[in-house]
């Protein structure tokens, strides 16, 4: 027996050497992998197809379905331009007959606007909504030379699309506009009206805040609302909520939404609530000055916000020459019995005797003022309207008061001052009357700060 070494046993043993996986396996694992990722892309690939298709399929359906819905309402538009009555009605559809009888109004007011000449049916469509088997369209309609917009409702039936009544429901989703102090509640149909009413409220509630010295900026809501029972207005109850109608139950304009119509209205409706809140919601006594007075600087104020021309002569002369404060120094000085001679606390040193002041409105509102309290038979306020210490005015005063009035429409379109021969100073008025032409010369003396009547 022989004994072999360690190094022997190790020699005899056989050796492994790893050299990795083999090629073949590698390239078919390789394989398999890659037809797994074309499999999962070609089958992204058909069902992005398919989706794609049918995406495709569902757009032409929806333009054809739109397409249709313009069809619908050019045809109708066409009625009205050549005064196809039976077409027109063929084309509205309601359970009851109340909608015919108003679309057959619909079509006579159009024809006696086309006899006219003030409307042109260009049929052309500025929007299409449809959701299901109801749709919405703004038409277009051009009314002496503007351009405004229409909404017609359809509804489709098994025969097509007909014009169905306004649908109160169908005026989009609930929105909301805010600038600075003014929130802005409406619907999508009402998107740019809102975005008008909400940038035009605030540079107004600034600019009325600065001249009036409001203090704090009080801020104002506002809801739009497709409702026929809906008044413009500050709503009952509620402190800032101002309620607007859309203008689009009716004919809207769409060049400028907020169109100067409604910015009147709803300027007026600041303004008023305005001068309530910093002359502590002071009531003047009619028929004290006053009472023009508060009115007219609420006028004033109404052509600052609107950038329209209101007639306020009065304040615009103040403004102009004391600065536009001036008028808020003055709302908040009235009182409910005040008469003109409040002014002199506004100007300062000057006096109304002295001042440049236009007072061709106020003077048409007194001579206006005169004829209402000879209607009233209020003998002693009329009489205030006169200077009872000149005995010709004085009796002059007493004929027009037993002789009830004029019953004409004056209105004073210059009055100049002048020294009156007692030194003192006074207003030659020039008349005209409305309507006929024919002018007349009033004389106002100024007498204790106070504008009466001379002749």
């Amino acid at each position: 027996m022989s004994i072999k070494l360690d190094w022997e046993v190790e020699a005899e043993e056989p050796h492994l050497f790893a050299e990795g996986e083999d090629p073949s396996t590698r390239r078919a694992r390789r394989r398999a992998r890659l037809w797994v990722i074309l499999v999962i892309f070609g089958t992204l690939v058909l069902f992005a197809g398919i989706a794609l298709a049918l995406t495709l399929r569902l757009q032409a359906v929806e333009a054809e379905v739109e397409q249709a819905l313009i069809g619908a309402a050019e045809a109708e538009v066409t009625a009205l331009r050549i005064g196809d009555r039976n077409s027109f009605l063929n084309a509205q559809r309601s359970a009851t007959d109340d909608w015919l009888d108003a679309q057959q109004q619909t079509f006579n007011n159009y024809q006696t606007l086309k006899q006219n000449g003030n409307i042109q049916l260009t049929g052309r469509v500025l929007e299409t909504t449809v959701e299901g088997t109801r749709a919405r369209l703004k038409i277009e309609e051009i009314v002496d030379g503007v351009p405004y917009a229409r909404l017609w409702f359809y509804w489709r039936y098994d025969d097509g699309w007909r014009h169905v009544p306004p649908d109160y429901t169908f005026w989009g989703s609930v929105q909301t506009d805010t600038a600075g102090h003014v929130n802005v509640r409406y619907r999508t149909v009402d998107e740019a009206l809102a975005q008008n009413i909400a940038a035009s409220l605030e540079s107004w509630l600034l600019y009325g805040c600065e001249v009036l010295a409001c203090g704090t900026v009080p801020t104002i809501q506002v809801e739009i609302v497709a409702d026929r029972g809906a008044a413009l207005g500050w709503v009952a109850g509620s402190d800032w909520l101002l309620q607007v109608p859309s203008p689009y139950m009716d004919r809207a304009r769409y060049d400028t939404p907020f169109d100067t119509s409604l910015q009147l209205q709803v300027a007026n409706l600041v303004a008023e609530r305005l001068v309530a809140l910093v002359s502590g919601a002071m009531q003047p006594q009619y028929p004290a000055d006053v009472y023009y007075l508060r009115s007219a600087a609420v006028s004033w104020l109404v052509g600052r916000f609107a950038q329209v021309n209101t007639n306020a002569f009065l304040m615009s002369s103040l403004a102009a020459n004391y600065s536009d404060q001036a008028v808020g120094q003055l709302v908040r000085a009235m009182q409910p019995a005040s008469d003109v001679s409040l002014m002199n606390a506004v100007m300062g040193t000057a006096a109304l005797d002295h001042a440049t002041l236009d007072w061709r409105d106020f003077l048409t509102w007194r001579l206006a003022l005169e004829e209402e309290l000879i209607a009233r038979r209020d003998e002693a306020a009329f009489l205030n309207l006169y200077d009872l210490r000149d005995a010709a005015a004085r009796d002059l005063a007493y004929q027009r008061y037993n002789a009830g009035g004029v019953r004409e429409q004056w209105v004073v379109v210059s009055a100049q001052p002048e020294n009156d021969t007692d030194g003192g100073m006074r207003l030659r008025a020039l008349v005209e009357v409305s309507g006929i032409g024919r002018q007349e010369l009033v004389l106002f003396r100024l007498v204790e700060g106070v504008w009466r009547r001379a002749n």
